[in-house]
């Protein structure tokens, strides 16, 4: 069994470090494989919306005509079982850029002919799963910020063809491995579990 994970975050976090690698040995202890991308050393430019990679009908992602990193990073998200999928979110009033065009390239996963009024998803039935993590420094839970960093990371889950199971949104903490440690774990099960059936 194989997890990724899929690290959109922005910005360098020590406490973001720390969480992946929380999640990396429990899931190493049930001798689960995990690997990380890291969408931040990453060559992926901005979508150019031309949609030559979503006219051909096909079940697996089309391969997009620019030549950057994202198509051999959509080989290894194809790779997998099961994603943990982690972003972070640090101004109330900007998006995450990383995570934006991450999610704007996965337009590969869409079928979109011109002829057609909307995009079809190539992955119709959710046969991966995924658990969402969000480090949010915006403070305020109630507000906006929280709600659009699930939004974009449930986009990011199904369309590479993944049910999410949870979420969690972390906010900085003196002793945050200590803090989360409990809830991470039963994220970390229900995945596992997952797995199995």
């Amino acid at each position: 069994m194989i997890v990724k994970f899929i690290d959109c975050t922005e910005t360098y976090h020590q406490d973001m470090n720390k969480i992946i690698e929380f999640f990396s040995n429990y899931l190493k202890s049930k001798s689960i494989k995990t690997y990380k991308l890291k969408l931040s050393e990453m060559k992926i430019v901005r979508c150019t919306q031309c949609r030559c990679c979503t006219l051909k009908k096909a079940d697996s992602p089309v391969k997009c005509v620019i030549k950057d990193d994202m198509n051999k990073t959509i080989d290894e998200i194809e790779e997998a079982d099961a994603y943990i999928i982690l972003a972070d979110r640090n101004n109330l009033f900007s998006k995450n850029k990383i995570h934006e065009k991450f999610s704007e390239r996965l337009v590969a996963y869409y079928y979109w002919p011109f002829s057609q009024t909307n995009s079809t998803p190539r992955r119709i039935s959710l046969q991966k799963k995924s658990i969402l993590i969000n480090y949010n420094t915006t403070k305020y839970f109630l507000n906006h910020s929280f709600y659009t960093a699930k939004k974009y990371m449930e986009h990011a889950s199904t369309s590479i063809g993944a049910k999410v199971l949870d979420w969690e949104a972390i906010t900085p903490k003196d002793n945050l491995i200590k803090s989360y440690s409990s809830r991470l774990k039963n994220m970390a099960d229900n995945l596992i579990n997952s797995l199995k059936d």
